[in-house]
């Protein structure tokens, strides 16, 4: 990771967290697949955060275990993991890119880690030590087909998805909709409220309980839109769990089709969008002769 950065101008590397570290241990776990199936969208919103929580008590109990074992080591936390902050700078360690380096998946259309048990629907920590592990190695073959299939592309509410690429911001209106962002500009508009009775409106309203609730538990204040995740085709999964209630795409327009086209066609006259940047983390697809998965 410190030879390949994802974004050179912004090393995201473990040296810059901890120059003595010499491995990094990736953890993923799985969503549970019935959150995908209820019609509630705090279940949908809320359960993430119970994996995220599970996956930071396992990473101490690892750091604990490797520091029992006579080498230093450190859980990574989660707010300095793959963050975009409004000056244009990111977290220290993109979790998406390490696990691709761990050999756990590639990165698909829209630069989300899938997998092959279980596709986009886990979550990630990390773990860094002095100790030299032994590495496992990156897929060489992407496991998304990209502009072919799109899903993702057609299910995204903000219309993020670029062509091998996210605009984040974009997403975060979705992702994030109690996030830092939305935070601010609530307190904005208490400020900034012309009349005590607006003051009084504001602080009574949904925004304020949403704001809060993301304050208490961070519900909300990311992970708060799972489309992506719940339409993705790509893992073990899907066929069994997922594909009955995901299969139709209502997000999707003719103007997103259309865009899908495009892109198709691009990648037939080598035009491959943003796709060179993160060859590395996308692995040889289909159109590069090596017939990817369906």
């Amino acid at each position: 990771m410190n030879r390949y950065p994802p974004d050179p101008q912004w090393p995201q590397t473990p040296e810059r967290l901890w120059p003595q570290c010499r491995s990094v241990v990736v953890l993923a776990k799985r969503m549970p697949w019935g959150t995908y199936r209820s019609q509630d969208m705090l279940v949908k919103r809320a359960v993430p955060h119970n994996v995220m929580n599970r996956l930071d008590d396992i990473a101490y109990d690892l750091t604990c275990f490797l520091e029992d074992n006579g080498v230093h080591a450190t859980p990574v936390p989660q707010q300095v993991t793959d963050s975009r902050l409004k000056r244009g700078t990111y977290g220290s360690l993109s979790l998406r890119h390490a696990a691709v380096e761990a050999g756990l998946g590639t990165l698909g259309l829209n630069m989300m880690l899938v997998t092959p048990r279980f596709g986009p629907r886990v979550y990630l920590a990390a773990v860094l030590t002095d100790a030299e592990l032994a590495t496992d190695e990156p897929m060489t073959e992407a496991l998304g087909l990209g502009p072919q299939c799109g899903r993702c592309l057609l299910a995204c509410p903000p219309d993020a998805v670029r062509h091998w690429g996210l605009n984040k911001p974009g997403c975060a209106t979705c992702a994030q909709q109690a996030g830092t962002a939305a935070w601010m500009n609530f307190n904005h508009k208490v400020l900034q409220a012309d009349t005590p009775e607006e003051q009084h409106s504001a602080i009574h309203s949904k925004e304020a309980v949403d704001v809060w609730q993301a304050l208490r538990t961070g519900v909300g204040a990311y992970a708060a839109c799972p489309r992506c995740f719940e339409s993705c085709p790509v893992g073990n999964d899907y066929p069994e769990h997922l594909k009955v209630y995901h299969s139709r795409i209502p997000e999707q327009t003719a103007a997103k089709r259309q865009r899908l086209q495009e892109m198709v066609a691009a990648e037939h006259q080598g035009d491959q969008g943003l796709l060179e940047h993160s060859r590395r983390w996308v692995g040889r697809t289909r159109l590069d002769g090596t017939g990817c998965p369906e």
